[in-house]
């Protein structure tokens, strides 16, 4: 496995300096394309919930805050 490995490491550094050094020049000939692609009606799945009613409301209440003294020595 690691001769393998090694083997393709070996070919691609060689490919690699052969374009990088003008050795071998590589020329796009045709252009490309995305596929067309078609696509047909479908349908969503459909889904029931039940869940609890929530209410959200506001209430005025009176809240007792501590007093805070502070005494410098």
């Amino acid at each position: 496995m690691r001769l393998i490995g090694g083997l393709l490491l070996i070919i691609l550094l060689v490919l690699a300096g052969g374009i990088v050094t003008g050795f071998i020049q590589l020329q796009q000939t045709q252009e490309a394309r995305l596929p067309k692609i078609a696509v047909q009606g479908g349908t969503l799945p459909k889904y029931e919930a039940s869940v609890a009613k929530v209410e959200v409301g506001s209430r005025n209440e009176t809240v007792e805050l501590p007093t805070v003294d502070v005494k410098k020595p």
